[in-house]
């Protein structure tokens, strides 16, 4: 990676890059959030839009290679007809029964590829990229999409891709990358991109008195390289074609190991990660990087937020890699952490103007408090914690989760769409929120 550098310029980078990220880590108590950076980046999802995890029938999960579905903001599936066109639905009458329009809330605006159209009752129907969207009755549970196909094959599930319609050379892909807050662009290892918001026109930046080659390693293009969409390439002086998004060059940031990691963020103001679309975060929340645990989700004052999860001989699963069954999560909903609970464990408070969008739903205490959810999950603060604190990951203890203290089976298959899901007595932890 560092071919052709001198070593003593390697061991100053490498010093460099060390004193950096601790900065950055033990620096300030205050989050951070890539979202927030550079120019703005559309939303993955409008109002009352939400992302699900496509169900399989075994074990759906919102990590890599995961299909994720747009849904309603109850999270059940939607559909695109083949039969439609941007300015008609042809789905009507007896098929309207079957399959209910996806309505836009009051409020919710249009922007890019979402649009809305006027039906005949006065509601406004959701369209992505010029297709109507519904739902299907026959949809019972989260992410599930057993209308794909149905009507001889003109019913399709609305996949989350947003790369669909981009352009990309040889060498460059698209990916969730979670702890960035969106969707954006990789190498073809699957490391994260950077774009340098610096000058374009001198795309070698410098960092003072250490050379940020170490650092940041500029994304070669072919000498020859044509401009292909949103991309074109730039020859810099030291003799390295580069490409460019949108004007801006790209770069991999060497502390990045594994695909998914942003490692990047906050170390050098003038690089952000190339994300396409942004996931939806409340306003009082952002992304927070620690020694400890990585990025994790914490309030804008430095709380970190908790989720309570299930964990059973069959269904041990490390929570950096596997958030949890998001339908796992709605079927706990607020039942496990009750009132007296709650003075160690506070919700996180929903405004009352709050809506279910992209990864985030509201949800509804027994008390008539609102509460994000995210991925499934609602979220809570722990008590003991100062700004910056961890303290409340990996608490292990033994709940009843509704039904009868005689259902204590639970088959860890059948967690995805399963009535029972949760039911019955287990251990539970709680643990920090990864992105």
């Amino acid at each position: 990676m560092f071919s052709g550098y001198p070593r003593a310029a390697l061991w100053v980078g490498a010093a460099y890059l060390a004193l950096l990220l601790a900065a950055r880590h033990y620096g300030s108590a205050q989050p951070e959030s890539a979202a927030a950076e550079g120019p703005p980046i559309p939303s993955a999802t409008p109002l009352g839009i939400t992302l699900q995890v496509r169900e399989t029938g075994i074990k759906a999960r919102v990590a890599t290679g995961a299909e994720v579905v747009y849904a309603d903001s109850l999270g059940r599936s939607l559909y695109k007809y083949d039969r439609d066109s941007a300015r008609a639905a042809a789905c009507t009458g007896e098929c309207a029964a079957a399959w209910p329009a996806a309505l836009a809330p009051r409020g919710a605006k249009a922007y890019g590829d979402w649009s809305q159209l006027a039906r005949a009752d006065g509601t406004r129907q959701w369209v992505f990229r010029g297709a109507p969207l519904y739902r299907f009755a026959g949809d019972k549970t989260t992410g599930e999409t057993a209308g794909d196909g149905a009507g001889g094959g003109a019913w399709h599930v609305a996949v989350f891709h947003p790369a669909e319609a981009l352009i990309l050379p040889d060498g460059i892909s698209v990916r969730e990358i979670a702890d960035a807050g969106g969707t954006g662009l990789v190498d073809s290892a699957g490391l994260t991109l950077y774009a340098f918001e610096g000058n374009a026109a001198h795309p070698k930046p410098s960092c003072g008195a250490v050379d940020c080659a170490p650092l940041w390693i500029a994304l070669e293009a072919p000498e020859i390289a044509n401009p292909l969409g949103d991309f074109a390439s730039v020859a810099r002086d030291d003799g390295i074609t580069q490409w460019m998004y949108r004007g801006k060059p790209l770069y991999r940031f060497s502390g990045d190991a594994n695909p998914g990691d942003a490692n990047g963020v906050g170390v050098d103001p003038r690089f952000r990660p190339s994300l396409i679309v942004r996931f939806f975060m409340p306003a009082d929340v952002a992304i927070r990087r620690t020694v400890e645990l990585g990025a994790i989700l914490a309030t804008r004052r430095g709380a970190t937020l908790y989720q309570r999860d299930r964990v059973t001989m069959e269904e041990l699963h490390p929570f950096r890699t596997d958030h949890g069954s998001p339908a796992l999560g709605r079927a706990f909903g607020t039942a496990t952490c009750d009132e007296s609970c709650t003075k160690t464990w506070p919700p996180l408070a929903a405004p009352a103007d709050a809506m279910s969008t992209g990864y985030w739903d509201v949800v509804m205490r027994a008390d008539g408090g609102r509460q994000w959810a995210y991925k499934g999950f609602a979220l809570y603060t722990f008590a003991a914690d100062k700004p910056g604190d961890i303290g409340g990951n990996a608490i292990y203890t033994l709940a009843q989760i509704g039904g009868s203290p005689k259902s204590t089976e639970i088959d860890a298959n059948t967690l995805v769409g399963g009535s029972a899901s949760g039911l019955g007595v287990s251990a539970t932890f709680w643990h920090a929120v990864v992105p």
